[in-house]
């Protein structure tokens, strides 16, 4: 398998302002890398409408590139891929496993998502720092009804269960996340996932192949970047950081939620104001070609005239 070399990591460390020495157990420094990856690495769909090709790749040197040398991010299965890699390299025992997520109409699609399982002391943990606003924020433990706190209020839950589009719900269980924007909201099931079979590099690229081109998808039609916001409370009694809200880029709007406020800080209606919208919130600068290769696409934001 796979690995980044020790100055890769090194790199990767002062990019997300990691330190190897912020946590002592294994637990614990998994918490802390998550936590610090989600807050510089943005889950984002860039690639998709500002280059010229309109592909993503996941080779794992290609992955190093974008995000710590380009300061850039990915939707799922590159950033999963990425920070699944750092994990192999820094010794930890994972799988990577595909998931399907529960459509609008209600359904669950076909493979399109990916997250990471972790096993620490002989307990699993779903590792996931691709799923945008309504993703885990911690490592959780593979308990069936396990719930936890993601961005609070905001809640998530997993469940070990079958699905109603099972044709044999006697003999089919698999793994589900749900959240709830607060404990008296409904839970609202996202995705599953399998948590004990391994995808293949090769499994992943035919997802990724499907989710970037089809123009169904999500991230097709979609400009998106956000990360996590930590508080920086450092006080002697509480000096681990904590998640405290969002920084979210929807289209054509910025976004900032905090706990269960939400405030649209700045709406846009030009790619001139997203671009520098974009440097301004994320520090992503995109060059001139890449301005121009979102020309003609449905997600391109064109001026509008004022007397149309």
């Amino acid at each position: 398998m796979v690995t980044y070399a020790q100055d890769q990591l090194d790199r990767y460390f002062r990019h997300i302002g990691y330190s190897p020495k912020d946590a002592e157990d294994d637990l614990g420094r998994l918490a802390m890398l998550q936590l610090r990856h989600m807050a510089r690495v943005p889950f984002e769909s860039l690639t998709l409408h500002y280059s010229q090709h309109h592909r993503l790749s996941l080779d794992l040197e290609d992955l190093f590139e974008k995000i710590v040398d380009k300061g850039r991010g990915g939707y799922c299965m590159e950033v999963n891929t990425f920070f699944g890699a750092v994990l192999r390299s820094l010794g930890y025992t994972l799988i990577n496993v595909g998931g399907r997520v529960k459509a609008g109409d209600g359904e669950y699609k076909g493979w399109n998502h990916m997250v990471n399982i972790v096993t620490i002391n002989n307990t699993r943990y779903l590792v996931d720092v691709g799923f945008g606003s309504h993703g885990s924020v911690n490592p959780v433990p593979l308990e069936h009804n396990y719930v936890f706190t993601t961005v609070s209020p905001a809640r998530g839950k997993l469940e070990y269960k079958s699905l109603s589009q099972h044709t044999d719900s006697t003999n089919q269980r698999i793994w589900v996340y749900s959240t709830q924007e607060s404990p008296s909201a409904p839970w609202k099931e996202m995705y599953c996932f399998a948590a004990d079979t391994e995808f293949f590099p090769a499994d992943f690229e035919v997802m990724n192949l499907s989710t970037m081109t089809s123009p169904h998808s999500f991230f097709v039609q979609t400009v998106m970047c956000m990360w996590l916001l930590l508080n920086d409370d450092n006080d002697d009694d509480n000096n681990q950081e904590q998640p405290i809200g969002l920084l979210i880029l929807h289209k054509d709007y910025v976004k900032m939620r905090i706990g269960d406020k939400s405030e649209i800080i700045e709406q846009f209606e030009s790619e001139e104001q997203r671009v520098k919208a974009l440097q301004k919130y994320f520090g992503i600068v995109l060059t001139r070609k890449e301005k121009e290769a979102i020309r003609g696409l449905p997600s391109e934001l064109k001026t509008r005239c004022g007397h149309c």
